[in-house]
């Protein structure tokens, strides 16, 4: 007799964290991805992908009545920092309002949403935050963020919040992220700029994905910083990239946040004091050269191409 697994939907199943996700949830669920263009050189063996836009309640709430999901990974997001500032209306849809029609749709059939957040919440004055640490965000997509967090907190929806940060990992067909734009710049031989007083904690994505999960299965409702375990600044980040792939380091140049002129401020003295995860969850997270030489391992193929 076969036993039905229950069903799990992960939003942002393209994404690096979704992707990450979908590969480890398939095991012990029925996985479903909902993605905003679906690209089959990409998808994941044994999981269903579902096409469409997560601000339209209508989608949301007729999966949710299709599939009775047992938990809803919420791994999408509105992530570009400085465009938010004039795309307004468009990271609002995303990182607001699809977190309300989630929390709505998973209310219509008892399902779990577990939203993930951002650092950005904080204005990384007086870093590491612990999760009681009143936030006060920044910019726009920061604002955005905590919003999405205060209308899942009030939906009356079971849920578990957990606020990660500088996310590094591969998976094929995501775009850049910092240790993969370190490493290809690196190998180019070309130089670059990275700022040395922006904090925070590098999180293995693959770890990030472990840790939600347990999460999920905790049926905890809470709020928790998930990320890697040490506190680094990028420039000193970059360094320790360059040195586990045996890169120059000497083509990094170190400079200021302000040196950049981006459109959003950014919190600085920021970084995650993550002992709450680890003794509630009993979750374990890498540190810097840890989750490099983790992620070096699965970057091998990548980097053996010609």
């Amino acid at each position: 007799m076969q036993i039905l697994k229950p069903k799990v939907i992960v939003t942002g199943a393209h994404g690096l964290l979704g992707s990450k996700l979908v590969r480890l949830l398939r095991e012990k669920y029925d996985v479903y991805g909902i993605v905003r263009e679906f690209r089959q050189p990409y998808a994941v063996d044994g999981v269903e992908y579902i096409e469409g836009d997560i601000s339209k309640y209508k989608l949301l709430s007729k999966v949710a009545r299709q599939l009775h999901p047992k938990f809803i990974f919420n791994a999408a997001a509105y992530t570009n920092v400085d465009r938010s500032e004039t795309e307004k209306e468009a990271c609002w849809r995303t990182n607001v309002e699809a977190v309300e029609y989630l929390a709505r749709a998973a209310r219509l059939v008892d399902a779990r949403v577990i939203h993930v957040s951002t650092d950005y919440v904080f204005d990384g004055r007086n870093g590491p935050y612990r999760e009681e640490d009143r936030p006060n965000p920044l910019g726009y997509y920061a604002k955005s963020k905590l919003a999405g967090e205060n209308v899942l907190v009030a939906s009356g929806a079971n849920y578990a919040i957990a606020r990660t940060m500088v996310v590094y990992g591969y998976s094929p067909g995501v775009r850049m992220n910092f240790v993969t734009w370190v490493i290809e710049q690196l190998r180019l031989g070309k130089s670059i700029r990275v700022v040395d007083d922006q904090f925070g904690n590098p999180t293995l994505a693959d770890e990030l994905a472990e840790a939600l999960i347990v999460l999920a299965e905790s049926q905890i409702q809470d709020i928790f910083h998930i990320s890697g375990s040490e506190v680094i600044d990028r420039y000193h980040f970059a360094l320790a990239i360059a040195e586990e792939f045996g890169l120059d380091g000497s083509r990094i140049e170190r400079i200021k946040t302000a040196d950049l002129n981006q459109a959003a401020p950014r919190p600085l003295q920021s970084g995650f004091i993550i002992e709450k995860a680890e003794k509630t969850l009993g979750i374990r997270m890498s540190d810097v050269r840890t989750g490099l030489r983790k992620f070096k391992q699965q970057y091998q193929p990548v980097l053996r191409q010609p």
